[in-house]
This record gives structure tokens, sequence and C-alpha cells, in this order.
């Protein structure tokens, strides 16, 4: 996970592209006629499609995003001071945020 969010979010790699995946699972130890047969298949599509439900239903619009306690989906993406009033049940720190 760690060199997948770092070609993304560091070196900027299409992580959409199956080529880049197939050398990340390389870097990061895994086998690579596995990551081929996942790419290539359909082994985790019904997961896929149940993720995408729920967050349909929790009304989820963006990533990342946190639903604490079957609460309101909130932006995943907040300073820490917001985070641990959210996790500790308080109103936001910054009520317009």
């Amino acid at each position: 996970m760690e060199l997948l969010l770092h070609a993304y979010h560091t070196k900027g790699r299409n992580v959409a592209d199956a080529q880049v995946l197939r050398r990340l699972g390389g870097e990061g130890g895994l086998d690579g006629g596995q990551v081929r047969a996942v790419l290539d298949g359909d082994d985790y599509a019904a997961e896929v499609r149940a993720d995408r439900r729920r967050a349909a239903e929790l009304d989820v619009t963006g990533v990342p995003s946190l639903v604490i306690d079957g609460r309101r989906p909130v932006s995943g993406v907040q300073p820490v001071a917001e985070l641990r009033a959210l996790l500790r049940n308080q109103p936001p720190v910054h009520p317009a945020f």
C-alpha cells in the first residue's frame, strides 16, 4: 500500500494503469503471475461492487472519507484536532468545516 500511495501522490504515477500496478507489485515482493491474474481477472469484482453500493448508500462523494459510528461521512483530509473531535463524538472545532 505504501508503494502504491507513494507512486500516486509523490511520483504522479497512474495507478489505474495495469503496467504500473504490475511493476509496483513486483517491487512489493508479490508474485508477478498472481498480480497479473488478479489484474486480468474478476476475482474481486463482487467485493468492489459491494463497496461502491455501500459508499453510495452512505452518501460518500469523495476519497478519503470517514464514516464514524454510522454518522454522515466526512472528509478524511482534516486537521488532527477535527479528527479527534469526531472520534470523541464532539462537535467539530470549526463548525463551518
